[in-house]
C-alpha cells in the first residue's frame, strides 16, 4: 500500500435518492469520525456491526449537516480489514458532499478509486480476481452478467485457477524431487510411475484452463455486449424485426421501399447478452442521393457488425439481390431469418438460403406475430457460443485473465511435450513454475505492482 492513513469518500451515487454513504477506513476511522457525530452512545463504545442514530456537525461551526444512522466495523471484520465507518444519511450531492467535507476536516483523506477494494486485497479479504468482480457487479448490464460477476466474487474462478495450481504444484514436487535427490527418488525419466504421475497432473492443469478459455468469448460478449445488424434489401421486414426483437414500435414500418433510410439503433438484451440492435436501410441500387447515404450506411454497419441477421423475405423467395448479398457475408458471423414464415413458398427459401449460406443457421420468423423469434435468438446465442457454457460455472469475463490462461496452457503444452519427448526434468520444471506464475497473476499471487494498481484505478472512487 502507497499509504495507509485513513480514507474517506461516499460510497453511493451522489444522484438525488433517499440514503446516501460516506465510507471512512483507516486505523483512525472511529476517532476521525467521533469528532464530527453526535451519538447517544460515544462511537468508540458503540458495538460492531450495529446501526445507531446519530447527525453529522460541521467541526467549525457546529451547525447539524445531516442526520441518520451510523455503523462501526473494527478491524479484522470489516471489507478492508480496518476500522471501518460508514455514516448513512440522505442522498444528493451537496449533503453527501459537506459530510464528507466534514469528515476530511477531520483529518481523513479522499480515497483513491477503488481504494477500499485495494485494501480489501491487500488485506486478503479478497483475491485479485474477487476484487475485479466488484467493479464487474457494480458495472453489470443484465441479470445474466450480475450473476456471473457474483459467482466470480464468491470464488468461483479462484477456485478453478487454485486447482489448476495445487495440481502443478504436485507435479513440481514429484519433477524438483528426481533433480534435487535422484539418488533417493530416482530420475523422473527413468520411473514410470512417477512420470505418469507428472503427466496426468499437468494434463488436469492443463484441462482447466481449456475449461476456463472456453467460456472467455461468451464471457466478453456478456460483460461487453455486441452490435447486431439488420440488413438485406428494402421491404422484407427488417424494421417489424426490430420491433419484435425490442417489443415496441421502434422503428417506422410502411410499404414504401426505402423507409427506413438511416440506421435506426435500439439497446436490447437476448440471453443475457447486451445487443445494439441496428436497423438499417435496404441495400440496393438507387438513384435517390439521400438513400444512396443509408445505403452506404447500412454496409459500413454490416462490415463492422458481431453478427449480421440477413433478412429475406419468404412470400418473394431468395431473389438475385439476396443470393448476392448472401454470398457477401460468407466468412461473417450470420443468421438468415427468413420473414413471413406463414408465406406458402417460405421452406423453398429457407433451403435456397441454406445453400447459400451453407455454416449459417437459417430461421423462419414471422415479425408482426413474433413467430420464430426464440428459435433465432437461440441461433444468434450459438453464433455468439453461450449454447456450449455452463452459466453455473466460473465464466472468464476479463482480458486480462484470458491473456494469463492462454498464456499457462501454452506453457502446460510445452512442458507436457517436453516430458512426452524425454528432456531432461529441469526443462519441465521451467515450463511448470511458468504456468504457475501465469495463474498467479488472475488471483494476483504473481501480478506485478504496477497491474495491481491499474486495476484498481478504474473502479469508482468509494468502492
Amino acid at each position: 500500500m502507497r499509504d495507509r492513513g485513513t480514507i474517506a469518500a461516499i460510497a453511493t451515487a451522489t444522484a438525488p435518492a433517499g440514503v446516501g454513504v460516506v465510507r471512512v477506513s483507516g486505523a483512525d476511522a472511529i476517532n476521525f469520525a467521533a469528532t464530527v457525530l453526535r451519538t447517544v452512545t460515544p462511537l468508540a463504545a458503540q458495538p460492531s456491526a450495529t446501526l445507531r442514530r446519530m447527525e453529522v456537525t460541521e467541526p467549525q461551526t457546529g451547525e447539524v449537516i445531516d442526520d441518520g444512522l451510523v455503523a462501526v466495523f473494527r478491524a479484522p471484520n470489516s471489507f478492508t480489514g480496518e476500522n471501518v465507518v460508514e455514516l448513512q444519511g440522505h442522498g444528493g450531492s451537496v449533503t453527501l458532499g459537506r459530510v464528507l467535507a466534514a469528515v476530511l476536516s477531520a483529518g481523513a483523506r479522499l480515497a483513491r478509486p477503488g481504494e477500499f477494494s485495494e485494501r480489501a486485497f491487500v488485506a486478503g479479504k479478497l483475491d485479485l480476481a474477487q476484487a475485479e468482480a466488484v467493479a464487474s457487479l457494480i458495472e453489470a448490464q443484465t441479470v445474466t452478467a450480475q450473476r456471473a460477476a457474483r459467482r466470480q466474487l464468491s470464488g468461483a474462478v479462484s477456485l478453478a485457477v487454485g486447482e489448476a495450481t495445487t495440481a502443478i504444484g504436485d507435479a513440481l514436487a514429484r519433477i524438483e524431487a528426481s533433480i534435487d535427490f535422484p539418488e533417493d527418488v530416482g530420475e523422473l525419466l527413468t520411473d514410470v510411475v512417477a512420470t505418469q504421475i507428472v503427466f496426468d497432473a499437468l494434463t488436469r492443469a492443463r484441462t482447466i484452463a481449456a475449461n476456463l478459455l472456453a467460456t472467455a468469448t461468451y464471457g466478453k460478449r456478456l460483460t461487453e455486449g455486441i452490435t447486431l445488424v439488420l440488413a438485406g434489401r428494402p421491404n422484407v421486414g427488417k424494421s417489424s424485426l426490430l420491433n419484435a426483437l425490442s417489443g415496441y414500435e421502434r422503428a417506422i414500418v410502411s410499404p414504401i421501399a426505402g423507409t427506413t433510410r438511416d440506421i435506426v439503433e435500439e439497446a436490447l438484451q437476448i440471453g443475457g447478452i447486451p445487443i445494439r440492435a441496428l436497423d438499417t436501410a435496404g441495400i440496393r441500387e438507387t438513384g435517390d442521393a439521400v438513400e444512396q447515404i443509408g445505403v452506404a450506411r447500412a454496409r459500413g454497419a454490416v462490415e463492422t457488425a458481431d453478427v449480421v441477421v440477413a433478412v429475406i423475405d419468404g412470400a418473394e423467395g431468395v431473389t438475385p439481390e439476396d443470393a448476392a448479398f448472401l454470398r457477401s457475408l460468407v466468412g461473417r458471423a450470420v443468421v438468415v431469418a427468413v420473414n413471413k414464415s406463414d408465406a406458402a413458398n417460405v421452406e423453398h427459401a429457407v433451403r435456397e438460403a441454406a445453400t447459400l449460406l451453407p455454416n449459417a443457421p437459417v430461421v423462419a420468423v414471422a415479425a408482426r406475430t413474433g413467430h420464430g423469434l426464440p428459435a433465432l435468438s437461440d441461433a444468434i446465442l450459438s453464433l455468439l457460443g453461450a449454447n456450449n457454457v455452463d452459466t453455473n460455472a466460473a465464466l472468464i469475463t476479463s482480458a486480462r485473465h484470458t491473456d494469463a490462461l492462454r498464456r499457462a496452457a501454452n506453457a502446460l503444452d510445452a512442458a507436457l511435450q517436453t516430458l512426452t519427448d524425454g528432456l531432461p526434468a529441469e526443462l519441465i520444471a521451467v515450463d511448470a513454475h511458468a504456468a504457475i506464475a501465469c495463474f498467479g497473476e488472475i488471483t494476483g499471487q504473481t501480478a506485478r505492482e504496477e497491474i495491481i494498481a491499474g486495476i484498481f484505478s478504474r473502479f469508482c472512487i468509494g468502492k
